[in-house]
């Protein structure tokens, strides 16, 4: 999910994030690209089950009887462990991400377990299952949650039909595949004999605050005011040479490089690891050290290193990009 972003507006709320943190944070910051790269999955072949591509074609409108259209979906299978003939199924949903193969997790642990297969399918127009050579308005009225869900049930018929058996599927998932886990489980209770629904946002609150109502401290709090009033006063003054510093030279509207630092600072408390940002300013304060260098150092190494955050997430301008390329799923 993409916020709304405007210049100006934004440098004075986000000095307040230890009292309350904006809820726009989680939008972001909740996202199976994000837990992918803190787990390492999105680096390495090495943190991959399988990376062999399979195919399977589409229906593109599972509610229109008169659209016959279809378009290549991607997904993966493992079967080391599978248990011929009768052994579970696990399908492990991909969310709004590209899904670059089956990660290497606790699913192989419960695979080896069961003597289970694991498949794994891409949503659809995330990665190569791109029904359209552009992401254009009128391109995107085939992305939803429901036409999702349909593309579980379709491809797991195929599958089930293909190979003339009746073994059970397990459904996985995390954050918003986690939803379409519990969705899945709920709409098609038929091909399903269960599923396990990590974190999954099943709930829409309007204005939903209370997970961010977080403290970290007087000093902590204190820290980061001021840190925040002397990157400000910066900005003023030599605009490039801050953005410079944080690695965001490339955000030239002020509003997005404000976003980008709101951000950065509430993924430390997102992910249980406040100690990653507080440590570094509460220590640098009383050192008398620089500020915004500490916080600078923080978020390369922390946001932008261990995250593997993208800085254009937060440029307008690429953010009405609707040309393909391998970070358009960073623009959802």
């Amino acid at each position: 999910m993409t916020m709304r972003q405007e210049e100006g507006s934004m440098i004075l709320p986000w000095l307040l994030l230890f009292l309350l943190f904006s809820s726009f944070s989680h939008g972001f910051l909740t996202s199976h690209t994000m837990l992918d790269r803190l787990s390492g999955s999105s680096s390495s072949s090495s943190n991959y089950l399988t990376q062999k591509e399979f195919w399977f074609n589409q229906t593109l409108d599972h509610f229109s009887p008169l659209d016959h259209r279809q378009f290549p979906q991607r997904y993966y299978e493992f079967l080391d462990h599978f248990r011929l003939p009768d052994g579970p199924i696990f399908l492990k949903i991909c969310g709004e991400s590209s899904c670059n193969g089956i990660t290497n997790d606790y699913i192989r642990v419960l695979a080896k377990k069961f003597g289970a297969a694991v498949v794994s399918l891409e949503h659809r127009y995330y990665g190569k299952s791109t029904p359209f050579n552009s992401l254009k308005t009128e391109n995107l009225r085939y992305l939803s949650s429901k036409q999702a869900l349909f593309d579980l049930a379709e491809s797991l018929n195929s599958k089930s039909n293909r190979a003339n058996a009746e073994n059970p599927w397990f459904v996985f998932g995390v954050s918003y595949p986690g939803a379409l886990s519990a969705w899945f489980r709920l709409k098609f209770p038929h091909l399903t004999c269960g599923s396990l629904a990590s974190s999954a946002v099943v709930l829409a609150v309007y204005n939903y605050t209370e997970f961010d109502k977080q403290s970290a401290g007087a000093e902590c709090k204190a820290a980061l005011q001021e840190t925040n009033e002397l990157v400000e006063q910066r900005l003023a003054t030599d605009a490039k040479a801050v953005k410079t510093l944080f690695g965001a030279a490339e955000l030239e509207i002020d509003g997005d490089f404000f976003y980008f630092l709101a951000d950065a600072a509430a993924i430390a408390f997102q992910y249980g690891n406040p100690d990653k940002l507080c440590s570094p300013l509460v220590e640098a304060k009383k050192a008398g050290d620089d500020l915004v260098d500490a916080y600078a150092k923080y978020v390369k190494e922390y946001y932008l290193g261990s995250f593997g955050v993208n800085v254009q997430t937060y440029n307008q301008k690429n953010l009405k990009n609707t040309a393909l390329s391998e970070d358009s799923a960073d623009r959802s």
